[in-house]
């Protein structure tokens, strides 16, 4: 095998290593979840019952195959697998020129984990009316970018949380930096291409994850209590980007994306 090759792997991992691992010293420590998001019960049956699952054939096309194992949007797609904050926040470091990680954001946090909250929370419901095989439990033969016990192989594909929360976030930061919308929603989108990817979800599960995450962040946003939020996290942001600092992972992101800051 090419040398080249090897190095040029090798490096790319690196950089996304590097990308994910922010400063220890001032870096927030993971969250925990909080244990209440935006929506209440009738809220959220109110959105699901909005939503059923698009009829597809469930067999692996070439499509998603071809992005396969060791290409940099591969490594990229094991990076996206986190979608809780303060990690999942970096996902949106390069097409806001910062790194939001770099010392804690406790209102971003708040307000990311508390629509991540929904997004479970609808997600489930949605998968116990239309119980879909993931890929990796269809053909076992496929190579999941993530590790996989036995109880996720066996969880329902539909819809797909990662492309729910990530169309969610793609909103949110687009609400946080106006003028970096159309760059945060194809990184919301991004989100959710990185679980088809992964073998974890089929297209139309991440179609239609994208569409539901969208709705959810509009109903949330509506809620009591998220405009104060929005405006504490907008703050944060607003410092992050003031600080000039940037992220050693943009360069591994525009190979596996291309640039999505334009």
């Amino acid at each position: 095998m090419d040398r080249r090759l090897i190095r040029g792997g090798a490096l790319s991992a690196l950089i996304l290593l590097t990308g994910a691992c922010t400063n220890t010293m001032t870096r927030a420590a993971p969250a925990d979840l909080p244990t209440a998001g935006y929506l209440g019960e009738a809220q959220l049956q109110t959105l699901a019952d909005r939503f059923t699952p698009t009829p597809q054939p469930l067999d692996w096309t070439d499509g998603p195959a071809a992005t396969g194992p060791g290409s940099d949007r591969w490594w990229m797609a094991i990076s996206q697998a986190e979608i809780r904050a303060p990690e999942a926040a970096q996902h949106f470091d390069c097409v806001l020129g910062t790194r939001l990680n770099q010392h804690p954001r406790p209102a971003l946090t708040r307000l990311m984990n508390r629509l991540l909250v929904d997004t479970d929370a609808l997600t489930r419901r949605l998968a116990e009316t239309a119980p879909r095989a993931r890929p990796i439990q269809v053909n076992p033969a496929l190579e999941p970018c993530q590790r996989v016990n036995a109880a996720m192989r066996d969880s329902p594909s539909w819809p797909a949380s990662g492309a729910v929360a990530g169309a969610a976030y793609g909103e949110l930061f687009a609400a946080l930096a106006p003028d970096r919308a159309d760059a945060t929603r194809r990184m919301g989108r991004e989100i959710g291409r990185s679980r088809l990817i992964c073998r974890m979800n089929w297209p139309g599960d991440v179609a239609d994850g994208e569409r539901i995450g969208q709705a959810l962040y509009a109903r949330a946003a509506s809620e009591p209590g998220f405009a104060e939020d929005l405006e504490a996290a907008r703050a944060e942001v607003t410092r992050a980007r003031a600080e000039g600092l940037t992220s050693p992972a943009c360069a591994a992101e525009r190979r596996a994306f291309g640039d999505l800051s334009n």
